[in-house]
Order: structure tokens, then C-alpha cells, then sequence
């Protein structure tokens, strides 16, 4: 994934394979001698993403907050994000989430009166729906993510049920070459 930071001070890029973040700046003038091109990349640095093979990354709405998703991980990694230098410190909050793929900044209403449009959510993966009738106003939790899971686990049960009645049927209905035979 590539991304532009909503400044566009900054470009960020994650590597798989190497489990990080790299992050760029991206020259805004061109410099004392006139050798750098405004809009060209220097590196700002590789950060380490707490996990294994960065699906998706998002910033909050601030952009002050980078959220990893770490797929093979199992984790949902939050980062702060410096909008002075464009590094990154990892904030120690860290979400158990099966294999998540797809992190977005979703606004809510707030319940309690005040600005409509400022309060944010951090919607994380795709099992977590947060509809405008819940009064939820934080990041969920690992309790949550642990319903999640158990969800997950019982539609995998059914799943599992399934497939083996469709295997009893396709095995009552498999016909043999031997009572194929060709005159």
C-alpha cells in the first residue's frame, strides 16, 4: 500500500516482506542550490510495524494517529505520527483481531451534544460494524474483538457441518469407471 498523508508533506509505504513502514518527505521547495526538485522523496526513515505483513494502514482523522494492520499477526498496531518530522512512535496500544485486512476512519454522531462531524471512531477489519444507533464513542475493545472471535468460530463451526454433509452427498452420487464401461 502507498499513501499520501493528508498534508501532503509525506508519503508512506508498506513493506511486507520486511514488516515495516517506509516513510518519505516530500521537498516542498527547491533548496539553497538548486539541485533538489520540489515534489522529489527523501527518506525519513523504516519503522518496524509490531507484526507480521502490513495489509493496510490508515491515519485518523487528526492525522496525528497511524493504525497498521498487521494480517499474518493477528494485530491491529497504533502508531503516533510526528506532522513536524513524519516519524512514527509506536503509542503501546496493540488489538487482537483475526487477520485483519482494511483499517478506516469512520465519523460518528456524538451522543452527548457537540459538533456532530469532529467525534471519530477507528473502524477496524471487517467484522466490526458500528451502526449510527450504537452508542459507541471509542475505539472497541478486546472484549469486542473477543465476541468477534467467538463469532467467527461458530460460523466456522457451521461451516465445518456443512462441508461435511455436501462430502456424504457428492460421495453417494460418485459413480466409478468401472460401471462406465464403453461398447
Amino acid at each position: 500500500r502507498i499513501c499520501v498523508h493528508q498534508s501532503g508533506r509525506f508519503v508512506i509505504v508498506s513493506n511486507r516482506g520486511h514488516e515495516s513502514l517506509a516513510i518519505f518527505r516530500v521537498k516542498q521547495s527547491h533548496g539553497c542550490s538548486g539541485k533538489t526538485r520540489k515534489g522529489t522523496l527523501a527518506q525519513v526513515g523504516f519503522f518496524h510495524t509490531r507484526g507480521e505483513t502490513p495489509r493496510h494502514f490508515q491515519f485518523d482523522h487528526s492525522g496525528q494517529f497511524l493504525i497498521v494492520a498487521n494480517q499474518d499477526s493477528d494485530t491491529i498496531a497504533v502508531f503516533s505520527f510526528n506532522l513536524t518530522s513524519g516519524e512514527i512512535k509506536y503509542s503501546g496500544n496493540e488489538y487482537r483481531v483475526p487477520s485483519p485486512n482494511f483499517v478506516c476512519s469512520c465519523p460518528i454522531n456524538d451522543r452527548d451534544g457537540g459538533d456532530e462531524d469532529q467525534l471519530e471512531l477507528e473502524k477496524v477489519g471487517n467484522r466490526i460494524h458500528i451502526s449510527e444507533e450504537d452508542n459507541a464513542s471509542t475505539i472497541p475493545t478486546s472484549v469486542e474483538f473477543e465476541h468477534s472471535k467467538k463469532a467467527v468460530e461458530s460460523e466456522l463451526e457451521i461451516a465445518r457441518k456443512e462441508i461435511a454433509e455436501l462430502k456424504k452427498q457428492i460421495s453417494s452420487m460418485t459413480v466409478t469407471t468401472e460401471s462406465l464401461t464403453v461398447n
